[in-house]
């Protein structure tokens, strides 16, 4: 498998979970303005922040779990195409110990 064919594969994953992402934050951000500009329900400018923190926080979760993920498809990659055996034999050991777990 070569690096741009797994990049390839990998690319769509990542921008679905940036949509998904952008689409959550826009959503939280749309909720919070609504709650903001409902006073009549009392909702503080604290809850407010906690809406924007989590959104933050959720954005840079999504960063870093995405940069996480591209650095081990790489790694992946890279060990595969300079070991190819090994990396079958391997694959193949953890398959078989896996259905043998899995079989009890």
């Amino acid at each position: 498998m070569s690096k741009a064919h797994s990049a390839r594969e990998t690319a769509p994953d990542f921008e679905t979970l940036a949509n998904d992402f952008a689409t959550m934050r826009h959503d939280i951000a749309a909720l919070a303005s609504k709650l903001k500009s409902d006073g009549s329900n009392g909702v503080s400018d604290a809850m407010h922040d906690a809406v924007g923190q989590l959104s933050d926080r959720a954005t840079e979760l999504y960063e870093s779990l995405a940069a996480q993920g591209k650095r081990s498809v790489r790694a992946v990659s890279e060990q595969v195409e300079e070991k190819p055996l090994m990396s079958l034999l391997v694959a193949f050991g953890v398959g078989f110990v896996a259905s043998k777990l899995l079989s009890r």
